[in-house]
């Protein structure tokens, strides 16, 4: 186990960096192999100051997203792979999870279905398209969504540090990323309802009894993409600045799966598209407590 010292100069600041910067790389501007803008660069584009880059520059490596090289800065490891076997394709074609999304937000009616460890990565892409909605590109008339994420009383076995197991602040650690970014999805999507007339906004998230293996989008119901979390060892920094290495999972660890419903109700990705529905349906249903969160328009 190693420490590193050091806080953040603002948890808040450091949180919406990390998200606008995964936006940006998942969205794809800027892609796997290509060089970040510099420390100064990025401070000036996003305002805020080099020490916030700096830290959050140190996460993403942790978590495997960049690689900070020596004189060159840092470079872009991987985006959000997602492979698809829509339109009829022989060889599942790459794309990334941004587009689904901004496809999904192009309808009149957007639902979101989601299962998910923390709510990180749908609250990057959904402040995207928030963006877009507020620059009047798309104009969705409902946009709901309902997402499930474990409970914090149920155990799980991750993160954890192998050579001190009960050491509960990796769990708090958890606990903290998942309820800054499900409050900050609540309060967009809040925004958003009372910013626009016409445009009806709610949003729900309830807590399951489950261990997620795999995250799950459900779009439209129509789309799925689903992948599972992939154990790893890496270090973690805690809020304090410590940084313990553990064993975690990881989404983008793995080539997320999409399908489709097509013309045919029979046909496979017909069937698992349904299939998925059912289950989030059922599992909402029956097994997620009370709403913890959430809007409704009036």
């Amino acid at each position: 186990m190693s420490t590193r010292s050091g806080p953040d100069e603002g948890g808040r600041t450091s949180q919406e960096l990390k998200s606008a910067l995964l936006a940006d790389i998942t969205e794809g501007e800027y892609g796997e192999g290509t060089l970040l803008p510099s420390q100064r660069e990025l401070a000036a584009k996003y305002m805020v100051s080099r020490d916030t880059v700096q830290r959050v520059l140190g996460v993403l490596a942790d978590e495997g997203w960049i690689e900070s090289r020596r004189g060159r800065g840092s470079v872009v490891l991987r985006t959000q792979t997602v492979r698809s076997s829509v339109r009829g394709n022989a060889a599942a074609r790459r794309v990334t999870l941004g587009p689904l999304i901004a496809s999904a937000f192009a309808a009149p009616d957007v639902t979101l279905d989601v299962f998910t460890l923390t709510s990180e990565v749908l609250y990057t892409h959904v402040r995207v398209q928030e963006e877009r909605i507020r620059a009047r590109e798309i104009r969705p008339a409902t946009i709901t969504i309902r997402m499930m994420t474990p409970s914090d009383h149920q155990p799980l076995p991750f993160p954890c540090a192998p050579d001190d197991p009960d050491d509960d602040r990796l769990q708090k650690h958890l606990q903290g990323i998942r309820k800054y970014h499900t409050d900050n999805l609540v309060r967009r999507l809040e925004e958003l309802d009372r910013d626009f007339d016409g445009l009806s906004a709610t949003v729900e998230i309830r807590r399951v009894p489950l261990v997620p293996y795999s995250k799950l989008y459900i779009f439209n119901g129509a789309e799925v993409v689903t992948g599972p979390y992939v154990p790893t060892e890496r270090p973690i920094i805690l809020d304090d600045g410590t940084t313990l290495d553990v064993v975690d999972v990881m989404g983008f660890d793995s080539t997320l799966t999409h399908c489709a419903k097509d013309d045919d109700p029979d046909s496979r990705d017909s069937l698992i598209v349904s299939s998925w529905q059912r289950w989030f349906d059922s599992t909402w249903r029956l097994l997620a407590n009370g709403s913890e969160f959430g809007i409704a328009s009036e």
